[in-house]
């Protein structure tokens, strides 16, 4: 392989690794937002599931969840839970991600094998802020 396609493949490869890091972020920020301030009122403004009377003795446990990114709201006659179309495209771009990188580490020296692993480095950080950004709040 020419030197001109061997720096257009890893250019091409970074960038699909470095695209795949927006639907980690994507998720990372909808955990936040589906939280919100305050993350009783959030379930309380949010859909209520079949047979909820809004009153309240209904709303029993409320939980920032990491898989899926979102929040968890545990009524007496059901729950909702948010999060999952995110946390799902946030998966693939993780996978691709590593797929790309795994590719692109074949190409160049050392100091692209460096540029090449920060969108994983990336993905592990924002992984990392789902996981601990987790909130479970029981309701008496």
């Amino acid at each position: 392989m020419s030197l001109t396609r061997t720096s257009t493949a890893w250019w091409v490869l970074l960038l699909l690794a470095v695209l795949s890091v927006f639907p980690v972020a994507a998720a990372t920020i909808s955990q936040g937002t589906d939280a919100g301030a305050d993350v009783m009122d959030s379930c309380w403004a949010s859909d209520l599931p079949d047979g909820v009377e809004p009153h309240d003795n209904t709303l029993r446990t409320v939980e920032i969840t990491f898989i899926p990114a979102g929040r968890l709201c545990d009524w007496e006659a059901g729950d909702t839970q948010t999060g999952w179309p995110t946390t799902i495209a946030a998966l693939i771009g993780s996978i691709i991600a590593v797929v790309v990188t795994a590719f692109a580490l074949r190409f160049g020296g050392a100091a692209r094998r460096v540029v090449t692993l920060l969108p994983l480095v990336a993905i592990a950080v924002l992984w990392f802020v789902m996981w601990s950004s987790t909130l479970y709040v029981i309701i008496d």
